[in-house]
């Protein structure tokens, strides 16, 4: 890349217009911003000049100017339970997202993960993940306080990776911008999810189609004894009738947990292929982001 070219795209990232996502969230604005312009292409001479190049070898590897205070000691916690990731029966990955992926992390952040399960496998996966971070202590609710520990509310079977039927219409751009910072901490057989998402090109037009966020922390891969047991013994047919077990024994529980949590405003989806319990403020940064797309317009 030429010099003349890089001080063209330095200038183009003054363009705060196209960065707007993080003003509206307070979060710090990666070092490689040119992957996050939101519905932006630079052109040279009628081509494309990011899409699908390869990070430069002097590529810095944090993805932030300034790492936040509290990432090192999360890392190192989340690495130390590298083999129960690998332990958990039915799940194909496990994705870091939300404030530790945004390098927005605070004292008392608990740790937010999205689970790929297998197929048909959605409800044993919840449960064995359920009590397994349970009996370890780190499932948040299991107890006292949040700080460190993990937050299981969003699952979406292997099937069912392209996320793009649950977005709210006309650019959902938070959902937009958590989809782009999802970091791997837990993969069977190495996969991108991106290869499932591929219309974010149409809203993050230089994104590399890959991870590119990098917090210091390599995925996990295979699977233990235990996982390998335990999927042999509740897979199959047996596997389909647990699964129908589950789902019967937790729906009343599931039903009155959709009733009050959509009357605190979460976003709630519960079928076969995805769970969902999070705390919905997409409408409201969608909203933030039109004010701000006029005043930048005026």
């Amino acid at each position: 890349m030429t010099k003349e070219l890089t001080s063209d795209i330095h200038n183009t990232l003054d363009d705060q217009q196209h960065l707007v996502f993080y003003k509206i969230m307070n979060y710090e604005v990666p070092l490689r911003s040119s992957y996050f312009l939101f519905e932006k292409k630079w052109w040279k001479k009628g081509e494309d000049i990011l899409r699908g190049q390869e990070f430069p070898p002097d590529e810095v590897k944090y993805p932030w100017t300034k790492k936040n205070a509290y990432m090192d000691q999360y890392i190192a916690y989340i690495e130390k339970f590298s083999r129960l990731y690998r332990s958990v029966p039915f799940i194909q990955s496990i994705y870091l997202c939300n404030s530790i992926t945004f390098n927005a992390l605070h004292e008392g952040s608990d740790i937010d993960i999205f689970i790929v399960t297998k197929k048909w496998a959605l409800w044993r996966a919840r449960f064995w993940s359920t009590i397994i971070f349970f009996l370890f202590g780190l499932k948040r609710g299991a107890v006292r306080g949040k700080n460190k520990k993990f937050c299981l509310s969003f699952y979406v079977t292997q099937t069912h990776q392209n996320l793009y039927n649950i977005m709210l219409p006309n650019n959902d751009i938070y959902f937009i911008y958590w989809l782009a910072h999802l970091v791997p901490l837990y993969q069977e057989t190495p996969e991108n999810i991106y290869k499932h998402n591929k219309r974010l090109e149409n809203v993050l037009p230089n994104f590399p189609g890959r991870h590119c966020i990098d917090i210091g922390l390599t995925p996990t891969q295979g699977k233990t004894p235990f996982k390998k047991i335990t999927e042999f013994l509740f897979g199959g047919i047996l596997g389909e009738g647990i699964e129908y077990i589950i789902k019967f024994i937790r729906a009343p529980i599931v039903m009155y947990k959709i009733k009050k949590l959509k009357e605190k405003g979460w976003g709630i989806i519960v079928n076969d292929n995805v769970l969902k319990f999070h705390m919905d403020i997409r409408k409201k940064v969608h909203l933030l982001y039109i004010m701000y797309k006029k005043k930048y317009s005026k």
